[in-house]
This record gives C-alpha cells, sequence and structure tokens, in this order.
C-alpha cells in the first residue's frame, strides 16, 4: 500500500512537472511575441521619426522660440515693475511676489533640535515657522516673479 501511494504522488509528480514545463513553453513563447511586437513597434517609431524629421525639427525650433520669446517677456515685465512699482504693467502680464528664505540648513537644522523639533529638519514645516516668528539666521526677503497668461491671443 505504501509503494501505491509512492506511485500516485511519482504520476501525479510527473503530471505536475508536465504541466509546469508547458507553461513554461507558453510563457517562452509569449515572450518571444512580445519581444517581437516591441521590435516592431521600435521599427516603425524609426521609421516614423525619419519620415517626420522636418516636422519634428520645426517643433523642437519653435519651442526655443517661445522659451526665448518668454524670458524676454519676464525680463521687460520685471523691467517695468522695476521703474513703475506696478504689478500689471500691460494686459497678460503680471508680478507675483514670492517669499524667499536663505538660511544655513545646518544652522536651521540645530534650531529646529533646540525648539524639540523632529530629527530630521522639515524644510516645509521649518520655513512656516519661521515666517511667523524668524530667528536671526534666517533673512527673508521678497523677490518678484513675471508671470504670463496663458492664452494672449484672446486679450486683443
Amino acid at each position: 500500500m505504501e509503494a501505491d501511494k509512492h506511485t500516485q504522488n511519482k504520476k501525479g509528480g510527473n503530471k505536475m512537472i508536465e504541466q509546469l514545463k508547458e507553461q513554461i513553453k507558453v510563457v517562452a513563447e509569449v515572450r518571444q511575441r512580445a519581444q517581437n511586437a516591441l521590435a516592431v513597434k521600435t521599427a516603425c517609431q524609426r521609421e516614423w521619426v525619419a519620415e517626420n524629421k522636418d516636422m519634428l525639427d520645426i517643433v523642437v525650433a519653435v519651442a526655443q522660440e517661445v522659451t526665448e520669446a518668454e524670458v524676454t517677456l519676464r525680463e521687460l515685465t520685471l523691467q517695468a515693475y522695476a521703474e513703475t512699482g506696478n504689478k500689471a504693467p500691460a494686459i497678460g502680464v503680471g508680478i507675483r511676489e514670492v517669499t524667499k528664505l536663505d538660511y544655513d540648513g545646518k544652522v536651521a537644522f540645530d534650531w529646529a533640535k533646540s525648539h524639540k523639533m523632529a530629527l530630521q529638519l522639515d524644510k516645509q514645516a521649518f520655513e512656516k515657522i519661521v515666517k511667523a516668528d524668524c530667528p536671526d539666521f534666517v533673512k527673508i526677503t521678497t523677490e518678484p516673479q513675471a508671470t504670463i497668461a496663458t492664452d494672449l491671443n484672446k486679450l486683443e
């Protein structure tokens, strides 16, 4: 009887091993199909990029033009604000004052420890606290920041 159980386990085990081997083949085939599909996709993408190179170059060039034009507009907006003090010197542009904190991280961490804050400086919490009660090692400044409306064409 014991021999029969051993034979059944072996037969059952053999069946499981066969299922396992069959699934290994399935996974290998599916992986190969996935690899082939990815190769086709990559080839198609390369072909599309090659066929559309001129258009893609234009997109890159125009994006650079936009960046440069916006930098100039921000500079002019800041100049107008500096000369007039007007935070909305023209329709579509404006000045937002952003509070900046300048401090030594180690000194801030030591301050945080002495005030029984977390052992790791929580920069966001620290900056919120020092805005209300500023220690002498923190320098608070206000800097103008130029803004540009999203759709300048609607302003005309």
